[in-house]
């Protein structure tokens, strides 16, 4: 049981808490768990939520020093701000900047009717604000899921829907559509809804609704803005949203693919086999096998350039500076330059 589940289910709340790792749907859903049962469903005088790097800290500071209105706890939450930094090589301290460091004594100060709850994909555990959290409260990390917990989960989530799905099922669902449990649960949910009156969910469901289909779109979709083919590419886009997936859900499916080549071409670079790439980076032979053609038309840096494109539209679709199709449709146009097909 993690430390956090504990703490819900004992309902022994820490003063803070930071929820922190590469896998995005375990941080949001702890987050949220933990709100629902500090925060009364309305209750917007005892509950502070800031999000991103341009976070005020004076502001997040001045709510902790904010006694509760007639309830038992203040809560604050602070999502995606960077400042625990992100974990380098050396054994040394990171230098800080001073932006945090009076957050730093006011998070070992907090008083019991206050509760500060983190969320950050990176941490460095260096960090003084890290240490702070840790001295006060709980600090846990929620990286990538193995293949057979994430299986027992699926099984979970079926049985829970009123469906039945074997083991065998559940590793062929991850086999088609990743380890990454928000893409994970949107496929299920496709296959809920595909599936809705039946007892089971069979690798012939997967098959009909899930993405094997889609992610199949994806790679051409890449192929063809690497061949700088742009009305190729947003037709692709176009078939997608045709089968019901979100310009959002796109780009995610994009950044997923580009993180692999990423990989690969590395092992493309080191001289790697398929099979060595697979034992050091969990992705399959085949697929590492399939992702190399592309790769040999690309380099390490214009993959590295089309992730941090990616990433930046997804800031701005997050911060509102745009809507999430034309956000995705712009960066499909721009990452296939200007040359036609």
């Amino acid at each position: 049981m993690s430390a956090v589940s504990d703490s819900l289910k004992t309902k022994s709340f820490a003063r803070a808490y930071l929820l922190y790792g590469t896998e995005g749907y375990l941080r949001r859903f702890w987050k949220n768990e933990l709100k629902r049962a500090l925060v009364a469903e309305g209750d917007t005088l005892n509950y502070s939520y800031y999000e991103g790097k341009d976070t005020d800290v004076s502001e997040v500071m001045a709510q902790l020093s904010t006694m509760p209105f007639m309830a038992e706890h203040r809560v604050v939450v602070v999502e995606n701000s960077g400042w625990f930094g992100a974990s380098g090589s050396s054994d040394e301290e990171p230098k800080s900047s001073g932006k945090t460091d009076g957050l730093t004594d006011a998070v070992k100060e907090l008083q019991e009717d206050v509760i500060l709850i983190f969320v950050e994909e990176k941490a460095d555990k260096r960090s003084k604000l890290f240490k702070a959290v840790g001295s006060v409260g709980i600090v846990e990390e929620f990286g990538e899921q193995s293949e057979e917990s994430l299986a027992r989960w699926l099984i979970n989530q079926s049985k829970a829907a009123g469906f039945a799905m074997s083991p065998a099922t559940a590793m062929y669902l991850l086999s088609e559509a990743g380890k990454d449990m928000t893409l994970l649960e949107n496929e299920f949910r496709k296959l809920s809804a595909y599936c809705y009156g039946r007892e089971a969910i069979t690798t012939a469901d997967i098959d009909e609704v899930c993405t094997h289909q889609i992610n199949n779109k994806i790679f051409d979709m890449i192929t063809a803005i690497a061949s700088h083919k742009p009305r190729v590419a947003l037709d692709l886009y176009n078939d997608l949203v045709l089968l019901r997936e979100s310009p959002f859900h796109i780009l995610t499916l994009l950044v997923r693919q580009y993180d692999q080549m990423l990989k690969v071409k590395d092992g493309l670079n080191r001289g790697y086999s398929s099979r060595i790439i697979e034992e050091k980076t969990g992705i399959k032979d085949w697929l590492v096998r399939k992702t190399s053609d592309l790769c040999r038309k690309l380099t390490l840096e214009d993959i590295k350039t089309c992730l941090k494109a990616c990433a930046d539209t997804d800031e701005a679709i997050k911060k509102g500076n745009t809507t999430d199709s034309l956000g995705v449709e712009m960066l499909i146009t721009g990452l296939s330059g200007a040359a036609g097909d």
